[in-house]
């Protein structure tokens, strides 16, 4: 019979259907078994796992700069910690947002679309009572924000995206712009549901209390930049930025080195009536507390910082630096 397959063939095939049933595996035309992954239609994935480790080295950069930036402007201490990186559609996204939040609504010029912030009622409302003075509480019931919370929240926003543009910096360029601050997030629909996003989760924690806060990229609008979105390009940045802090650092040490500060040489200390300040006249001696086989203070700024020797070189009087005052026990 032509075309009747062979007892081997015949015990491969009825392999492959028993493996197939497991979800595991499937046949090759030689009867060879090979691995078979699942994949979704509905959620395709169009970000490869290298674009996702370069999202991830991108926004765990980001996690420490931001948090020593708003520690500044909200005079506490506050760390953020990326806690997830993962693809999935904006419904999906959407979905797992609180009603009401605080969602705002920012282009990435010259990259086309928008993207999304999102600060949990937590977070906000820590931000808002912190600015205002407080000491950072939260509200015991969520609310939507008043005209006054939202532009007070918008410039804490304002921040967070500033630093956000400069962890993409060294891969790609682009002017922020914040289009709209919403609190419901059936409201935001900056691509279509079944669209591909990269949600990107952090966990904030200002003194007792956590909060999170997230940010939606679409695909659509990083797609001109995932070429970019390699190890090597990483790296290349990574190289970039180091030899940029240097250079940094190289220059804020250039701005030191011109500071003028006040050296105060202090012989020793005199007491005196008033009367006999009143009375002095050239020529009077003061009598100070300091023997001449001991050490004085020398002084830079109101903080001492060294012990010396005074005396005389050339004609100039001087004096010479013996130790290193211990701050901790002079003021």
């Amino acid at each position: 019979m032509a075309g009747a397959l062979t007892q081997d063939e015949i015990n491969a095939l009825l392999t492959g259907v028993t493996r197939e049933e497991e979800g595991v595996t499937n046949v090759t035309s030689e009867g060879r078994l090979k691995q078979v992954r699942i994949y979704d239609f509905r959620h395709p994935d169009k970000f490869s796992k290298a674009h996702l480790n370069a999202i991830e080295n991108i926004h765990q950069n980001l996690a420490r700069k931001i948090g020593a930036a708003l520690m500044i402007y909200l005079r506490q201490n506050i760390s953020f910690v990326l806690a997830s990186v993962e693809q999935t559609s904006f419904d999906d996204y959407v979905t797992t947002l609180s009603t009401p939040t605080t969602l705002v609504v920012f282009s990435l010029s010259p990259l086309s679309g928008n993207a999304v912030l999102d600060l949990s009622p937590t977070l906000t409302f820590m931000f808002y009572d912190r600015l205002l003075g407080g000491a950072g509480m939260v509200l015991e019931e969520n609310r939507e924000l008043t005209d006054i919370e939202r532009s007070v929240v918008g410039g804490i926003t304002q921040k967070i995206l500033n630093v956000f543009q400069e962890a993409w910096a060294g891969i790609q360029q682009f002017d922020i712009k914040i289009e709209v601050i919403e609190t419901n997030p059936q409201l935001v629909q900056i691509v279509p549901p079944n669209e591909i996003v990269i949600n990107i989760v952090f966990e904030v924690r200002m003194g007792e209390t956590t909060g999170t806060m997230s940010i939606c990229l679409p695909y659509l609008t990083l797609e001109p930049v995932i070429p970019k979105l390699t190890r090597r390009a990483w790296f290349s940045t990574k190289s970039q930025r180091k030899s940029a802090d240097e250079k940094e650092r190289e220059k804020i040490e250039k701005n030191l080195n011109k500071v003028s500060l006040p050296v105060v040489v202090e012989l020793g200390v005199a007491e005196i009536s008033i009367g006999d300040l009143i009375d002095l006249k050239p020529g009077d001696a003061i009598q100070l507390d300091t023997h001449t086989d001991e050490e004085v203070k020398i002084k830079i700024g109101n903080s001492v910082k060294f012990y010396g020797k005074p005396g005389i070189l050339g004609r100039k009087l001087a004096v010479k630096t013996v130790s290193v005052a211990d701050e901790r026990n002079e003021q």
